[in-house]
């Protein structure tokens, strides 16, 4: 960076206001999340075209996560590209009330998606300059737990329309609209830092791709995801060992209220004792959590496995996001988290449809162990290359 940092001049308000935006935002897609695989299911989709569906949606959607984060450097207008993001999830939800194939399904959860990538790197740009440096594994945290307190809200009015109008899939979806409108309401009262985005943007070539710290952590990454599939097949699998399709709302909004406490914790954990070490932690925590789905047989395991992997939510999202901060300059962040989401949400492809294909063909054990040897694989990557980078930092380091 040519001049010193501008973070943390901006209102911390843009921390609850981005929280708030996030908040009725997953509100409006946890009513549909957990009731689209059985949905699909109904439509009579199999398990490897619901795959399928997940990865081609995340992983072409994906591609434009950099496009639209190095334009939001290069015009230095983040709450551009998050007003319309945000715009383009909301009014795209509605049209599953008419789907009566899978094709029309992947359609909305393109477009879906495609506000997701508009929006994801131009909204954590404009967060990592709201925020003192000192709190940014803690700030980034609560950002991320008022998203899942959306999440939690939002399968319980999924629940509600159910219980008034049972086995209406459809109307749930046509009024999941309603609170991703409200989120735009809070928008126009986030204050974004000018000076911050302004900085450099011009430079042709970012300095962060010649780090090898974010490097070696993208590559991980990549790894990890490979076996991080969608949670779609969680739900398949609760629906496997004998959990009601009414239940699996309310099944998912444990999983969301774990993740609501642990966000905010192990975010500020990291601010402690260092992200990675809160990153190795996540890679195992989560491989061990994917043995456990392997195996359990009983509903009531089921249960334990989802509040156990809302704590892996909060060792991982917002340190993950806050890590990514540390190690680029605030002027190119929106291009750093759209390469990374990009590189990882391409790894969802793969994944989902592998993971889909070992369920149909060798059985849920098969494909769920799989997905923990994955995490395995990023966890000795991660730590292998950053103790390698850590060594060559101190006997020598590039001039860049």
């Amino acid at each position: 960076m040519s001049s010193p940092s501008p973070e943390g001049r901006n209102p911390r308000k843009n921390v609850f206001l981005l929280g708030f935006v996030s908040m009725f935002a997953d509100l409006s897609s946890q009513m549909i999340y957990p009731l689209l695989p059985q949905f699909l299911v109904q439509l009579g989709t199999s398990t490897t075209l619901i795959g399928l569906i997940e990865g081609i949606a995340e992983a072409t959607a994906s591609l434009f996560r950099t496009v639209f984060g190095r334009m939001s450097d290069k015009l230095g207008r983040r709450k551009f590209f998050i007003y319309r993001g945000y715009a383009l999830s909301a009014l795209a939800k509605p049209f599953l009330y008419l789907a009566t194939g899978w094709i029309m399904v992947l359609l909305v959860k393109f477009a879906e998606r495609m506000g997701k990538a508009m929006r994801t790197p131009a909204r954590d740009a404009l967060l990592s300059t709201s925020v003192n440096p000192n709190r940014r594994g803690r700030d980034f945290g609560i950002q991320r737990s008022m998203d899942k307190i959306g999440s939690i809200g939002g399968p319980l009015l999924a629940m509600l329309v159910l219980y008034y109008s049972p086995e209406n899939l459809r109307l749930v979806f046509l009024l999941a609209v309603i609170p991703g409108l409200l989120a735009l309401l809070f928008i126009p009262f986030v204050v974004e830092n000018l000076e911050a985005t302004k900085q450099d943007k011009d430079l042709p070539t970012p300095h962060f791709l010649r780090n090898r710290s974010f490097n070696i952590f993208l590559v991980a990454n990549i790894l990890f995801t490979l076996g991080n599939s969608s949670n779609a097949f969680l739900l398949l699998k609760a629906t496997e060992e004998g959990v009601p399709t009414v239940f699996l709302p309310l099944l998912w909004m444990g999983y969301n209220f774990i993740c609501t406490l642990a966000a905010p914790i192990f975010g500020h954990w990291s601010d402690k004792i260092g992200r990675r070490p809160v990153i190795l932690i996540s890679f195992f925590y989560y491989a061990l959590i994917y043995v456990g789905f392997a195996y359990a047989q009983l509903p009531i395991f089921i249960w334990l496995l989802f509040a156990a992997y809302g704590i892996y939510y909060g060792l991982s999202v917002g340190v993950f996001k806050a890590y990514l901060t540390d190690l680029t300059p605030p002027e190119q962040r929106g291009t750093a988290y759209g390469i990374f989401d990009t590189g990882t949400g391409l790894a969802l492809l793969p994944a989902s449809i592998l993971m889909g294909f070992l369920w149909e063909n060798y059985g849920s054990t098969t494909a769920f162990l799989t997905g923990a040897g994955f995490a395995i694989l990023g966890l000795v990557v991660f730590g292998v290359g950053s103790w390698i980078d850590q060594e060559l930092k101190k006997s020598w380091e590039p001039p860049w």
